[in-house]
């Protein structure tokens, strides 16, 4: 077991995008971390860490990558053991692997929601246990995971005063059924939105009643991002904005987690199981 006294972080999906971004912001600062980067595909998770490595040679921080593959609960289960192994706990759990798609058939829908959703829970609910005492959890979420942008049926699913976890779930499970109403804006399909949605509601509504008192959960919009998992490119000056909206930088968007992990390693109940977008709160209503 390591017995460094600095904090450990796992950000999931960093190999590109914005969770690569996150990692090359803390290893780049003045705070020292044990941090572990994540991949779905190891040579690609090894070569981003060898980048960011050779980049930053006096970084006071450790890096280190392990596979995960979040569809994959055997992989979820090795990376578990592993850090419960080197570090006997975990202080900060980032959860950013997601993917989208806006032209997609039923299975590509499904597949959405179990990764961006379904997945998510699983390894929260694996690492839970192996969080500090005083540690966090930060969910990489979307503005287009607010309520008000929900399918109908969606969202009164998800407002009922009796929903349980397992509704939750089950509402995953048949998402079809669920989204099927989305009126098309605003983006063109809503299984990203409703995969979104589902991470807000577990995290507020059921994850946060099983952490100890002194532990912490965020939610981050970190905006809308020129990266591989929405196929644009940031905007640059003078450029037309996307239809979607000006687009950002992936280090842009990794600007709000990187604050959020930074901040004091204690409960703020101001700051705690809030949205945040660009350092300020907003709503997971609209």
């Amino acid at each position: 077991m390591q017995t460094s006294s600095r904090r450990n972080v796992l950000i999931t999906g960093s190999n590109k995008g914005i969770g690569y971004s996150i990692v090359e912001t803390l290893l780049a600062g003045e705070k020292s971390y044990d941090i572990i980067a994540t991949a779905r595909n190891t040579k690609l998770g090894e070569e981003a860490v060898s980048t960011l490595t050779k980049k930053y040679p006096k970084s006071t921080s450790t890096l280190t990558f392990h596979q995960l593959d979040v569809n994959d609960d055997k992989s979820i289960a090795d990376l578990a053991q592993w850090v419960k192994t080197k570090y006997g706990k975990l202080d900060a759990l980032v959860n950013n692997a997601a993917i989208a798609s806006w032209n997609t058939n039923d299975e590509e829908k499904k597949n959405i929601i179990k990764t961006n959703f379904l997945s998510v829970y699983k390894l929260t609910e694996k690492f839970t246990p192996l969080l500090s005492d005083d540690g966090k959890i930060i969910n990489v979420s979307s503005g287009l995971g607010v309520l008000d942008v929900q399918a109908p049926t969606l969202k009164k699913a998800l407002e009922d005063e009796k929903l349980t976890e397992q509704k939750v779930l089950d509402i995953a499970n048949n998402i079809l059924e669920y989204i099927k109403d989305y009126p098309g804006k605003p983006v063109p399909e809503g299984s990203y939105p409703a995969s979104k949605a589902l991470l807000n509601t577990y995290a507020t509504k059921f994850l946060i009643n099983k952490l100890k008192k002194t532990q912490q959960i965020y939610t981050v919009c970190p905006g809308l991002c020129g990266t591989d998992l929405n196929g644009l490119t940031p905007t640059k000056e003078g450029e037309e904005p996307s239809p979607f909206g000006a687009v950002r930088t992936a280090e842009k968007g990794a600007e709000t987690p990187v604050y959020l992990i930074n901040l004091p390693f204690e409960k703020n109940e101001e700051l705690n199981a809030k949205f945040f977008r660009d350092l300020e709160i907003i709503s997971y209503q609209a």
